[in-house]
């Protein structure tokens, strides 16, 4: 039986790197979740993919080119942590711009990925305000 697979898209998750460790935990936890929580696209990390030639001064574009030949090839751009204060990140966001890629957060594409539990997070953070304010339903 040849069934027709439905269309699954290739994202692209950018994340802050500069060869630290920190960033680099973050970007595994990021996409832990993300290829658990959502089977029907595949996700692509230039950390994970690149992040083992790391390349500074001179060499860091050269080693950027690498990644945003990576992201022409993507469906989606995420942009995660403190991506704007990321040379490589506002280059990748540039990039995806410049291609018409669509682009999100990663708070956005959680809750692109998981509707309901976006509007379960709505709904906690609105009755915690209201609790923070002194409001009551039954006034």
């Amino acid at each position: 039986m040849n069934k027709e697979k439905e269309r699954t898209n290739l994202i692209y998750v950018a994340h802050p790197y500069g060869g630290l460790e920190e960033n680099r935990l973050k970007i595994d936890h990021i996409m832990k979740w993300l290829v658990l929580e959502d089977e029907s696209n595949v996700y692509l990390s230039p950390i994970h993919n690149f992040g083992f030639m790391y390349l500074t001064g001179d060499e860091y574009q050269k080693g950027l080119n690498i990644c945003l030949r990576m992201l022409e090839q993507c469906d989606v751009l995420v942009l995660c942590g403190d991506w704007r204060a990321s040379k490589g990140c506002k280059q990748e966001f540039d990039k995806a711009k410049e291609m018409g890629i669509p682009i999100y957060t990663f708070t956005e594409w959680k809750e692109h990925v998981n509707p309901k539990a976006a509007l379960n997070n709505k709904i906690k953070r609105f009755v915690e305000e209201l609790i923070k304010r002194g409001d009551s339903f039954y006034e």
